[in-house]
């Protein structure tokens, strides 16, 4: 946001205005939510205004007022059919009379009222967006707003100072808006920034939960109710992040990878050439079913708090590992009821109602101890009846699959059966995401011509397999993985969709088999792109956490961790903690560092008020004279000229004929009692620049 140097003070202060108004609008923007043809429209008038904006200065104000009254209809209009809401309304609007006012600023009320709408859209994309990004348009909205308020004063202070022909040369002149007065100005800002925040973060919160703005759904692999394995194509790894997941116990050693399934959907139901969820409703869930007895002690039990990005929500509860034993949308220490109800279908597939497109933030409580094929062999075959339709073979099936899977599993114990076409399956084939070209019989080519495929098709050849021999299985979809971040949490990417199976054993229920190759589970995001991901997800969460979702939680929280903070280090100070040589120490040295850095302060102020005391027993000729001096010597620097700390007038005038004038007029006054006044000094600043001008051949 660096002004370009050399514009002067009217011309900075037109473009820190337009910077604001810029600024305004990209708050608005970056929600996704004004649409591509209103979201180029801005800058094309930002570009135009500064072409030709002057020229249409109170002209076909008749045509503005028509647009205006027509575009202030039609979203009349579209918001009471609910076609948009209002906030995206009123953000429309205001873009279109921020461009009106772009177009048409010659007065200070002209410039007023450009800021003013800038603010508004400023306050619209607080609404509409709770992303980072609103963060950064925000602070540079800060910093352009403030040059723009402060040149806007400064201007229209001059012009009625001065009047317009007093005024001119002052406004055109490039010395005022410097960078240095941009910066302290920036400085100021940021100042206020840290203030508002200090506030923010102790002033008490009046709410509970945070306020954001539904995001737009989108679509993600792993969440859909149905797969078609027929067309094939390159599987591209996707790196954006859906879920970010805290897990307690925290896995031992913390791992960068997590190898955990989340499991989303059952598609158990054959199309002919892939699933889909079988057919049925919703049942409210008041208790999940309690799990079949494991003949074992105490669960092992894990927490794990899901964060579902906002624009991949679609009503799923994902679980971890294990059998789920409880769903909570309230959030930690929140005692307001949750505003989400929990359901599931026939699958025992979880869901929550109602959905949005916000972020939904959920707790998962489940014990993951899972049989192994040992502890549920010798179960049998006796399998109720509402696992039939998990034993359904459709009769299109390819012989030859059929005979595999009695090669592999024929007089076996289903568990053991299960166990040997997961092994073959694993070890036989080869996974890869490219497929190129769409098949009659996916499942058929996948087995005996290509002999090679992706998740997919490994849990689907699986399931059809042990229906053929007798053994109810189901085909279930989600996600494996998860790489922690910087942020503490485990990040899920849409990359990471993965597809498994699920085989039913009596008294024991569903059991996970995964048939794909260990080390091909999961996504593969690695790279420049998918680290700079999780960088971008990271600053997500923590501004999501410390300013979108800061309420009176939080804020109860944060206090009493710096209570805490400050308590430890009065423990230390107090030398209560064994460990206090190291802060002292550290204290000491601070304290030193300070000391000397105030006694150079206090010493350097001393010697400016002796310089400024000397200057003042000066007559105004000779102050003149030594302001005349100092400006010589730096315009002889900017030449490249370097002059020696100990470099009489004399010796500068031999070595230096363009300085001839300036020690001619500089030892007369300063030394000779002659009279300097403020043309001699003009004139005198002018020769020096021609001379140097002359003899460098450039201009200074």
């Amino acid at each position: 946001m660096k002004t370009p140097r050399g514009l002067t003070l009217l011309q900075t202060q037109r473009w820190a205005g337009t910077l604001t108004a810029a600024f305004g609008f990209l708050a608005c923007a970056v929600s996704g939510e004004m649409g591509p043809a209103m979201t180029a429209l801005f800058p094309l008038a930002v570009a135009g205004s500064a072409v030709a904006g002057r020229r249409f200065h109170g002209r076909m104000q008749w045509g503005w007022t028509v647009l205006l009254v027509g575009a202030l209809l039609v979203l009349g209009v579209q918001v009471f059919a609910g076609q948009i809401d209002i906030i995206l309304a009123a953000a429309l609007f205001a873009e279109l009379l921020c461009i009106h006012r772009l177009w048409h600023r010659r007065t200070e009320r002209d410039e007023l009222l450009l800021l003013l709408l800038a603010l508004l859209l400023l306050c619209a994309g607080a609404a509409l967006s709770a992303e980072v990004t609103f963060g950064f348009a925000f602070l540079a909205f800060a910093v352009s707003g403030t040059w723009a308020l402060a040149l806007t004063h400064l201007r229209f202070a001059i012009e009625e100072g001065r009047g317009p022909a007093g005024s001119a040369a002052l406004l055109n002149s490039r010395r005022v808006a410097t960078p240095a007065l941009l910066g302290g100005l920036a400085a100021l800002a940021f100042f206020g920034i840290a203030g508002a925040a200090l506030i923010f973060l102790t002033f008490p919160r009046v709410t509970i939960g945070g306020l954001r703005r539904a995001s737009r759904p989108a679509p993600i692999a792993g969440l859909g109710d149905r797969v078609d394995l027929s067309r094939h194509g390159t599987v591209a790894d996707d790196p954006r992040v859906i879920l970010r997941v805290r897990l307690d116990p925290a896995p031992r050693g913390e791992p960068r990878d997590l190898a955990m399934h989340w499991r989303a959907r059952t598609l158990s139901q054959w199309t002919g050439h892939g699933w889909q969820s079988p057919d049925g409703g919703l049942i409210p869930v008041l208790r999940l079913p309690q799990r079949p007895p494991r003949g074992r002690g105490v669960p092992s039990v894990l927490s794990a708090d899901i964060e579902v990005v906002g624009q991949f929500t679609d009503g799923v509860v994902f679980t971890p590992e294990g059998w789920p034993l409880g769903v909570d949308f309230r959030q930690p220490g929140t005692p307001r009821p949750a505003a989400r109800r929990l359901y599931r279908n026939a699958a025992g597939d979880l869901f929550y109602q109602p959905v949005d497109s916000g972020d939904v933030r959920y707790s998962v409580v489940a014990d993951t101890d899972e049989p192994d094929p040992a502890r549920v062999r010798g179960r049998g075959q006796r399998y109720p009846s509402w696992v039939e339709a998990d034993l359904a073979v459709p009769a299109s099936l390819d012989a030859r699959v059929r005979a595999l899977a009695e090669r592999l599993g024929a007089g076996k114990d289903p568990a053991d059966a299960a166990a040997a076409v997961e092994r073959w399956l694993a070890t036989a084939l080869r996974y890869t995401r490219d497929l190129p070209g769409d098949v009659a019989d996916p499942i058929a080519d996948f087995l005996f011509v290509r002999r090679a495929g992706h998740c997919e098709l490994f849990s689907s050849a699986m399931v059809l397999m042990l229906r053929s021999l007798g053994i109810p299985a189901r085909n279930v979809t989600g996600y494996f993985g998860g790489r922690r971040t910087d942020a503490g949490y485990y990040a899920v990417r849409a990359g990471d969709a993965h597809s498994w199976v699920e085989v039913y054993f009596p008294d024991a229920g569903y059991v996970r088999f995964d048939p794909t190759p260990a080390s091909e589970r999961g996504g593969r995001q690695e790279g420049f792109q998918a680290r700079m991901v999780l960088l971008w997800d990271s600053l997500q969460q923590r501004w999501r956490a410390f300013v979108v979702d800061y309420d009176l939680v939080s804020q109860a929280q944060a206090m009493r961790r710096i209570g805490q903070l400050l308590h430890e280090t009065g423990r230390r100070l107090a030398g209560k903690d064994g460990g206090t040589g190291r802060l002292r120490r550290v204290i000491a040295a601070a304290g030193g560092v300070l000391v000397t850095a105030s006694v150079i302060a206090w010493l350097r102020r001393l010697r400016g008020r002796a310089r400024k005391g000397q200057e003042r027993e000066l007559t105004a000729d000779q102050r003149r004279a030594a302001a005349l001096w100092r400006v010589g010597r730096r315009l002889l620097r900017s030449a490249g000229i370097e002059i020696a700390v100990g470099t009489t007038a004399g010796e500068l005038a031999r070595r230096v004929p363009a300085a001839a004038g300036l020690v001619r007029a500089y030892a007369a006054a300063r030394w000779g009692g002659r009279r300097l006044p403020p043309r001699v000094v003009r004139a005198t600043l002018r020769e020096l620049r021609s001379g140097l001008r002359a003899s460098a051949g450039r201009d200074i």
